[in-house]
């Protein structure tokens, strides 16, 4: 069973959004994102006893998931594109210089210890902060949503191509009704 983080003045305050639904994590900010994708799993699999969200059955693996971070903190609804830690192939492993033992490998020297990758947590990613959000999906609930398993893409304003991810913002009227 994974220990989740309990809050504390260090403790951060992410916010995983998918479609309608957000789960608020507190999470230790040098924590890798694969400990952070297990976490997720798991809450998911203990609030939904059909072992589906919004109809779509969940992921038999963390390393399903994929996070994602908002292209600006300031302003959500430009849009999440995936984290460099997914594209890196460094979510799954968040180790550098180690061999199949788990050990470092002998250089120099004594061995290096294992280190982890800066950007593999919450504090060393691009556009994360306290109390910021993070957009989540998996890989069969990709594929089905758009065909082949690759993000589907946007041209935005500015001529950029923008990731498209299934994350529903809620307007003034949604927080605070009809004026």
């Amino acid at each position: 069973m994974t220990i989740f983080t309990p809050p504390s003045p260090t403790a951060w305050t992410l916010r995983l959004k998918h479609h309608r639904t957000t789960l608020l994590f507190h999470t230790d900010p040098l924590q890798t994102f694969a400990t952070l994708k297990t976490q997720l799993l798991t809450a998911l699999r203990e609030t939904s006893p059909d072992d589906a969200l919004d109809g779509i059955p969940l992921p038999s693996s963390p390393s399903e998931i994929i996070l994602a971070r908002p292209v600006d903190i300031n302003d959500l609804s430009k849009g999440f594109v995936t984290g460099e830690w997914e594209r890196d192939g460094l979510g799954d492993e968040g180790m550098e210089d180690v061999d199949e033992s788990g050990e470092g490998k002998k250089g120099k020297g004594r061995p290096k210890k294992a280190t982890q990758v800066a950007g593999d947590c919450p504090k060393g990613a691009k556009n994360v902060k306290d109390g910021g959000v993070l957009a989540f999906s998996w890989g069969k609930e990709r594929e089905r949503r758009e065909g082949k398993g690759k993000g589907k893409m946007a041209v935005d304003e500015d001529g950029e191509v923008q990731e498209e991810w299934d994350v529903v913002l809620p307007s003034y009227e949604d927080m605070y009704g009809d004026a």
